[in-house]
This record gives structure tokens, C-alpha cells and sequence, in this order.
């Protein structure tokens, strides 16, 4: 039987509110039998019982990112029928209702904002309104709050999202999100309230970086409530100087870098309802400060997406005040809800966060910023003495953190006996990703690893890929490109990935140059090669898994202008700027990071040979130009960096990029790898390759039939390498490999536990070990082509394509191994092992293969 399992937009499955245009749509096929392809397609869009479009029946086999070629009226409902055949005439169908987003001329809300702000403190926004008793049809708020809201209807949150909307350079872009609020509504009409609490978010961050010089201006909120009643009547509520009060909240100080003070006797209750007291309450004035165009939101939110509970509570030694140490027994990024017996009205608490500990037990406070930033994250709650006990939750911050020191008013005496793990929970935070890959196999090292990857991942995704969740925060190009492959590998990754290259592209407009980091005013100068290149890298392995060419033509523009950057900045073709391979292992007997220049260069002419790719399979201009530019580009390579008489380059890195863009001289490949293999077994396998060698260096040996040597290298006990971080009671990826968890040296003190840059070379599970490897866009044709390793005798592994889930699965007995794999309808798998090379269509097949 064939169905439709999924549709999605842009991306976005099942999009609730969607753009007025732009719009591409994808749908998932299943069936319970072999080889089904589709026939043909129907699209279909209607309003009410208006067509509004209609492909009519094509023959054609696309489901993927299939443009819908018109421009919808705003605030619109849709809905939205994909009708397809297969080759044997089984027809499936399935409808999704969506509506569209405001135009710019839409908007009757204007920014408000307190008339004597206090830099710090959340206030309250609110208006009330009345409500016809009469039957309502649909009520949406539009809204954006800066920088960052929670947004309440007669006394209810309205939703669970967190530091939202995402960061943006703000003066040239705004997110805002659509809710529907029917069901906060009172059935029969009557008075009713919308509210706003408003935190400083990334808009009016003051704290770090500049000391408030990156600050845009003071918490602000633009928000439109539009009502539609049966009969057609509509009501809207917008922001104003009219009708719109404030007051201060019990948020008298917040902060995503130094956390949040909340006073909870300074609690309003009734802020939110309707019936709320007046007193105290203030007019607002419009907010001054020039913004960018208001936008949609399609990227997931912030949430809570995990709680960890407290393993352990202990008294520190020494102490004095009472500090008690909360391990949650893993490092991640959020917060911590508290759960507090009785206490005296005004007791303080003071919560502080770090990701590991002195050796005296004591937090230490380094890795998250004490010296750069020189801000310690701290949440303090004031009681306001409820005898049955009180809840705190932060709202308007997030910490990397894994232990929670707890000071104030919390002592034996008042506690009665020693605090129990039941006193918090930790609750991570994390852009709500999808997960799109799942990878398990009988080699531990492996398994635990790829867990330390993905939550690692997720603990830096908050609106934006970022470094670390403590010290910096922020969207460094280098650390998001170098990690792409790994997280479109585990993650549905591309609206968020849309967004980030929209961040990038709105800042090269801003500065009138790539900067190395984005979105926001830190920027912090130039982008250099390994970093800018994510303008071209990024979209380039978009197109790759997805299939969706929008991101190449969005881009494309920018990506010429990149690849122009780097040429003019070349001489004789060689770029001698940069960082180069960022973090290796230090100490080393013979250090081989990659040289600057040379992986500078390497890079520039991955990415001509990128360019020169989707030049040709899209019918862009330039081709001729890319190929050209890199043909020069690897003649200068090679006559500077090539050792001719080892028949190499002078590093592991360096070596492993040749072998993955084909950077070497005519018939030098078998020798290459030759001699790649003797330098990696002369340095004892110890790791001396960063966070740009390693992604290249370890698929190249897998795929050269090195696999073991580069577990070898991974997991090396002998030397610095993701086998001693994790032997260290690593639970998250480290900065610097050589870290020590408890008691390190003082020159590395600095480093973060909570970095995902080092897992970029970690896609290497899905293709090399798996063996999924995309023929064609999207993975309309595919390969399984598992490489072989001794040390990984089985594996089941499975990663979400536009297509549908591709499944594979072995178990090796001596020189036997049986593989099991799931192709998706529409799609066709060419399996090669063991010598073998078969194409299969859609399906499940168990293939045994004598090797």
C-alpha cells in the first residue's frame, strides 16, 4: 500500500504558519512493497472552498523541494493536498492547513518599551481589551519581543519557548513568531488581558563584550493580536502608547552570561489577568531605536528538551556560609530548577554555576568565563516565605554547568538536616532540533563518543550554532562550518541552517565584510579562510543533503563574492593568513599542525572545486572561472607544499584534505596514502591534527581501508585523544583535548568542557561505517558503502533523508558479514562491499557478503 507519511515546507515539518512566498514542498512515501517509484504528482491549494492553485497531474518523480510558483495573501488559511501515483497506479494523499504570515504594510503594532527603563531588570507589559460574545473563528498574536519574551493571555503562558526570538542583527532583521491563542480565549466573550514579560536577551545584553557597547537599546515588544469571529468580524489588540502599561517585575536583574536575580517579594500575581490590580502601573512609550524588517520565524524554538536529575549534594570542606555542591552528573547547558523548604521572607539563595570543580571540591569558575568575560554565572532568589516552600526557575538566561554551588540562607540549622538531590534538577536547553541520524554499534569507545557529540551539539545550538554555552556564546563561522556534516548527519538542521546564512550574509552588509563571527556586534575582525569559508561550505552541504537548491541560489551571490575575497587576497594563488588548524593536542613529541598557508590554500581550493560543482549541476555562471582559478590554485599548492621525495605533504591534516578534494599531483594517490599511513604509525598514532585536519584526515584513512588506524587515533590511550578526555570523565567535547577535568594546569584553566568544533569529522559514522553516501541532491540515488573495521564488528545505524529513513545494520563473523538496509520509496541504493556493486530500489534486503 502506498501513503504519504510527512509533508513539510521549507524544511519544517508540518509548518502550522508559513511565508507568503518562497515556498517548497517535500513529502515522505512509504510502501510495503519493492521498487516503487512516483509516476506522477498533484499539488494542490486551497482556501476555504477556493482553489487558489493547482499543478494539475504531472508526470514527473520530484517530492522534493517542489517550488510552488505563486505568492500567497497574507494572513491567509491554506490548505495545502499532495495527491501521487506510482508506476502501478496506487495512488496516496495527504492535506496539511497552514496559514500565511503578515506582509510589512500588515503591522498596526508598534514598538513599546518602559518610559524609564533600569538596565537589568524585566518589566511587565500589559493591555486589556474586551472580547465580543460572540462565537471566535481563529486569534493569532504576532509577536516579537527584545530581547527575549514570555507572552501571557488572561494569566497563561502561552507557550514553553525560551530566549526567543533567536538572535539577529537586529537592525537589519527582526524574528517574530505567530501563536495561535484560540483555546486562552473566554468562551462568550468579555474582558481580557494580553501581557508581556520582557528580558534582556541578546538585544540589550550589557554585561560582556564591550561593557554595553554591543547593546542595541532597552527591552522592547511589537505585538498584534488579531481576533476573527465567525460572522466575519475581526478585533485587533496591538502595541501602542495607548491603552499599553508597565511596571517592574521580580526579575530585578537578568543576563545570559551572569544569570538572573529574582526577588519573589516583588511578585504581581494578577499581572497577567484581566481583572488585575492598577496600582503601580505606568504608561509606555515607543521604543526609539531603529529596527531591521520584521520576519518570520521558521527555525525551531529554545526549550527545555531534557531534565537531568541531581546525583549527588555535598557540603564543600572549609566552608563557612554553608556551601553545598549539586553534581548533575553530566556537562550541559541550561538552567536549574530549585525546590526550596520554608524560609523567611526575604532569605537569599545564591545558585552558581560551573562545569567542573577544584581539587578541594570548590567550583571552578575558569572555563566559563571568570578571566574573559570576568562574569560568573549566578542566579540568586529571594524568598518571599511561603511556609509550604518555593519553586525557582530562571527564565531569562542559560549556563554551561555541571556542578551548582548553593550559599545564602542554606544551612543545617534551617534545613533541619543535610539537603537531599531532591533540592534541583537540571534542565537543559537547546534549540528544538529534530533528530535526523541514530548510530549505535558493538564498539563502546564509539558509542559513548557519538552520545558526548550530540549532546554537545544540541548544549550549542540556542538560535544559533555556537562555540561554547558559557564563556563566549557565540556564532564563530569556523567552529559552525566545521561541524556541518556531523550535525545535518544527526539533526534536521536546515531551517536553523537557513537562518544562520541569513545572520551571515545581513553582517557582510553590515560591515562590508565577512566577520568571524555572526549574527551580533562582536564580530571580532576579518574572517579568515577557515572560517569565512562557511559562506560556501555550508550552503554547499545543504544542497548536498537536502536537495533543496534555495540555499544555493540565496547564497549564491554571497559565495562568488567570497571566492573573490580570496583571490584578491592571494599571492601567486597562495592566501598566508589565517589561524590554520585550530587546537590540536599540544606537548606533542613533533607537533603537525597543518601550517597556516598551507591550509589557508587548501582551503581556497576546496572551495573552487565546490563552486565549480554547483555551477555545473544548477546552471550557474562561472564554472569555467572556478575550474580555472583552482587549476592555478593547485599547481601553486603543490610546487610549495608538496615533499615530492616522501610523496606528501608535511602533515596528518594536510595529507588527509588532498585525499578528500583530490589536492595532489597526477598518480601520486596510492602513494600518498602510503605515506600518510608510515607518518601516522611513525608519531604512534599520537593525534596531532586539529579541528579542521581531523574531519579530513579520518574519513580519507577509513576510505583508504585505514578505518582501525583511525580508531587508533581517536582513542589512543598513549597519548592525548578522545580516549583519555572521556577516560577523564568527560561527559561533554572539550576545547582542548589535553584538559584535565578536576585540577588542570593553569595555562590551559581557560578552556571550555562544552565545544562541538572537535566533532567535525564525526559524520565519518554514517559514511564510513554505515557507508551512506548521497549520489545525487537529497539522496534521490545513494550509496551503502561501508568501509571495513576490525574494531567495529557490528553496527545499526539509520539517518532521516528528504526521501524517507534509510536504515543499515551488519554484523561481521570472521569473513562473513551480513547487511541489512532499508531503501526509501523513490529513491535507488547502489550497495557495494565485499566486491559487490548491485543497485536496489525501495525496500528492505539482507545481503551476505564473503570478504
Amino acid at each position: 500500500m502506498l501513503k504519504i507519511s510527512e509533508l513539510s515546507v521549507n524544511g519544517v515539518r508540518c509548518p502550522a504558519f508559513l511565508p507568503c512566498e518562497g515556498l517548497r514542498v517535500s513529502w515522505v512515501l512509504e510502501s510495503d512493497r519493492r521498487d516503487v517509484r512516483q509516476a506522477t504528482r498533484r499539488i494542490r491549494l486551497e482556501s476555504g472552498v477556493r482553489t487558489v492553485w493547482d499543478s494539475g497531474v504531472l508526470e514527473d518523480a520530484q517530492s522534493v523541494a517542489v517550488p510552488l510558483p505563486l505568492t500567497l495573501p497574507p494572513r491567509t488559511d491554506f490548505r495545502l493536498t499532495v495527491t501521487v501515483t506510482d508506476s502501478v497506479g496506487e495512488t496516496a494523499e495527504l492535506s496539511h492547513a497552514f496559514a500565511t504570515a503578515l506582509n510589512p504594510g500588515d503591522w498596526s503594532a508598534v514598538w513599546i518599551r518602559v518610559r524609564r527603563p533600569i538596565v537589568g531588570w524585566a518589566p511587565y507589559l500589559r493591555t486589556k481589551f474586551d472580547l465580543r460574545a460572540a462565537p471566535v473563528r481563529t486569534a493569532r498574536l504576532y509577536v516579537s519581543g527584545l530581547g527575549c519574551g514570555e507572552y501571557y493571555i488572561n494569566g497563561q503562558k502561552i507557550s514553553e519557548d525560551m530566549i526567543d526570538p533567536p538572535m539577529t542583527n537586529y537592525n537589519r532583521e527582526v524574528l517574530y513568531r505567530i501563536y495561535d491563542v484560540s483555546r486562552f480565549l473566554p468562551a462568550g466573550g468579555g474582558r481580557c488581558a494580553l501581557a508581556a514579560l520582557l528580558g534582556e536577551g541578546w538585544y540589550a545584553q550589557s554585561r560582556v563584550w564591550a561593557v554595553g557597547g554591543f547593546r542595541y537599546g532597552d527591552p522592547c515588544l511589537c505585538a498584534q493580536l488579531e481576533i476573527v469571529y465567525e460572522d466575519g468580524q475581526t478585533q485587533t489588540v496591538a502595541t501602542g502608547t495607548e491603552g499599553w502599561f508597565s511596571k517592574c517585575s521580580p526579575i530585578v536583574l537578568n543576563n545570559l552570561y551572569g544569570g538572573e536575580t529574582y526577588d519573589a517579594r516583588l511578585e504581581t500575581p494578577d499581572f497577567a489577568d484581566p481583572d488585575g490590580e492598577e496600582d503601580g502601573w505606568s504608561p509606555v512609550e515607543a521604543d526609539p531605536v531603529p529596527k531591521g524588517a520584521l520576519k518570520l520565524c521558521l527555525m525551531p524554538p529554545v526549550r527545555v528538551i531534557r531534565t537531568l536529575p541531581a546525583q549527588s549534594v555535598r557540603q564543600v570542606s572549609g566552608k563557612e556560609d554553608g556551601a553545598w555542591i549539586i553534581d548533575m552528573g553530566e556537562n550541559t547547558a541550561g538552567i536549574a530548577e530549585f525546590h526550596l523548604r520554608p524560609s523567611s521572607r526575604g532569605a537569599q539563595y545564591v545558585f552558581r554555576f560551573a562545569e567542573t570543580v577544584n581539587p578541594d571540591g570548590s567550583l571552578d569558575f575558569r572555563s566559563t568565563g571568570a578571566f574573559a568575560t570576568q562574569c560568573i554565572q549566578q542566579d540568586v532568589y529571594i524568598a518571599r516565605g511561603d511556609a509550604e516552600g518555593e519553586v525557582y526557575r530562571p527564565r531569562f538566561t542559560y549556563h554551561a554547568y555541571r556542578y551548582v554551588e548553593i550559599t545564602g540562607y542554606f544551612d543545617l540549622r534551617q534545613y533541619g538536616k543535610d539537603p537531599d538531590t531532591d533540592i534541583a534538577v537540571g534542565l537543559v536547553m537547546s534549540t528544538d532540533l529534530e533528530q535526523a541520524g541514530s548510530f549505535r554499534c558493538a564498539n563502546e569507545d564509539i558509542n559513548r563518543l557519538q552520545g558526548i557529540m550530540m549532546s554537545t551539539f544540541r548544549s550549542n545550538y540556542h538560535g544559533f550554532p555556537e562555540d561554547c554555552p558559557g564563556r563566549e556564546k557565540c556564532g564563530w563561522l569556523g567552529d559552525a562550518q566545521v561541524v556541518c556534516n556531523t550535525g545535518m548527519m544527526n539533526y534536521r538542521m536546515q531551517a536553523s541552517y537557513e537562518k544562520y546564512l541569513h545572520d551571515i550574509r545581513t553582517e557582510v552588509e553590515m560591515y562590508g565584510v565577512w566577520q568571524m563571527i555572526a549574527p551580533g556586534m562582536r564580530g571580532c575582525g576579518e574572517a579568515t579562510p577557515l572560517w569565512g569559508c562557511a559562506q560556501v561550505l555550508i550552503p554547499y552541504w545543504m544542497y548536498r543533503y537536502y536537495g533543496d537548491r534555495a540555499v544555493v541560489d540565496d547564497n549564491w551571490d554571497m559565495m562568488c563574492r567570497w571566492v573573490e575575497h580570496e583571490a584578491a587576497d592571494a599571492k601567486d594563488f597562495i592566501i598566508t593568513r589565517g589561524l590554520g588548524d585550530w587546537c590540536p593536542p599540544v606537548g606533542l613529541k613533533s607537533d603537525r599542525r597543518i601550517p597556516v598557508p598551507e591550509s589557508s590554500t587548501q582551503m581556497f581550493y576546496e572551495i573552487c572545486c565546490r563552486m565549480s560543482e554547483l555551477a555545473a549541476e544548477l546552471g550557474l555562471d562561472g564554472k569555467e572561472d572556478f575550474d580555472r582559478l583552482a587549476a592555478n590554485i593547485k599547481d601553486a599548492c603543490i610546487r610549495t607544499f608538496w615533499l615530492p621525495r616522501e610523496h606528501r605533504y608535511s602533515t596528518w591534516g594536510s595529507c588527509g584534505v588532498a585525499l578528500e578534494t583530490g589536492l595532489y599531483p597526477a598518480g601520486e594517490r596510492e602513494a600518498l596514502v602510503r605515506a600518510l599511513v608510515e607518518l601516522v604509525k611513525a608519531d604512534d598514532c599520537a593525534m596531532s591534527t586539529g579541528i579542521y585536519g581531523n574531519k579530513y584526515l579520518i574519513p580519507a584513512l577509513c576510505d583508504e581501508g585505514y578505518g582501525d588506524l583511525a580508531l587508533r587515533i581517536l582513542f589512543n590511550r598513549d597519548h592525548v585523544s578522545f580516549g583519555t578526555m572521556m577516560d577523564g570523565g568527560a561527559t561533554s567535547l572539550f576545547e582542548c583535548l589535553e584538559t584535565e577535568c578536576v585540577g588542570r594546569p593553569r595555562e590551559r584553566g581557560t578552556a571550555s568542557f562544552n565545544h562541538p568544533m572537535h566533532a567535525g569529522f564525526a559524520y565519518f559514522l554514517y559514511r564510513c561505517v554505515a557507508g551512506i553516501r548521497p549520489l545525487t541532491p537529497g539522496f534521490g540515488e545513494f550509496e551503502i558503502r561501508p568501509d571495513h573495521f576490525d574494531g567495529i564488528p557490528s553496527a545499526d545505524v539509520t539517518y532521516e533523508t528528504p526521501y524517507g529513513t534509510v536504515a543499515v545494520s551488519f554484523v561481521r563473523r570472521g569473513r562473513e558479514t551480513v547487511y541489512s538496509f532499508r531503501v526509501p520509496v523513490n529513491t535507488t541504493c547502489r550497495f557495494r562491499a565485499g566486491g559487490r556493486s548491485e543497485v536496489y530500489g525501495s525496500g528492505s534486503y539482507t545481503v551476505t557478503v564473503t570478504e
